[in-house]
């Protein structure tokens, strides 16, 4: 698995826009329900992620395009929320789901490196390229399930 810093090195994978939607979304079904999913494509945009929001709009979210379909982590650094997310392989098959849940806030004492070591890691368990966050509860609410295909526009 590469660290952030590897990620910092290597080039952002271009992502077509559709057309009728804001700059940096994408309009993705998840079973029958259309989301608009803000775009996450370069390293500082695959870190800062959601954190910082007080909520997700229900049919909201962000997709995180990894450089390579490898094992990907994700954690609560900074999160206000609890979300959803799901990870896909490269054919747009979701490959794991998680509920991930909003941390305890970084002490005033609490060194960068304590703080992210006790928190939770959410992994994708096998290779995945993209990472889906929704609100909380919509995996169940939608009836997603590892193998379900979603359709990534390329």
């Amino acid at each position: 698995m590469k660290s952030f810093k590897e990620y910092q090195n290597e080039s952002p994978v271009p992502v077509p826009l559709q057309e009728g939607v804001e700059p940096d979304t994408l309009l993705i079904k998840l079973s029958n329900t259309e989301y608009e999913l803000e775009i996450a494509d370069t390293p500082g945009k695959i870190q800062e992620g959601l954190s910082g929001r007080d909520y997700i709009p229900r049919k909201t979210g962000m997709i995180f395009i990894m450089p390579k379909e490898e094992i990907q982590e994700f954690w609560m650094r900074d999160c206000n929320t609890d979300m959803d997310i799901l990870f896909l392989d490269e054919q747009g098959d979701i490959v794991n789901l998680h509920r991930m849940l909003r941390e305890r806030a970084q002490a005033s004492f609490e060194s960068d490196l304590d703080y992210m070591s006790r928190l939770t890691s959410y992994s994708s368990g096998t290779p995945a390229k993209y990472a889906i966050e929704i609100p909380a509860g919509d995996i169940t609410r939608l009836g997603l399930y590892i193998g379900q295909h979603v359709d990534i526009p390329k």
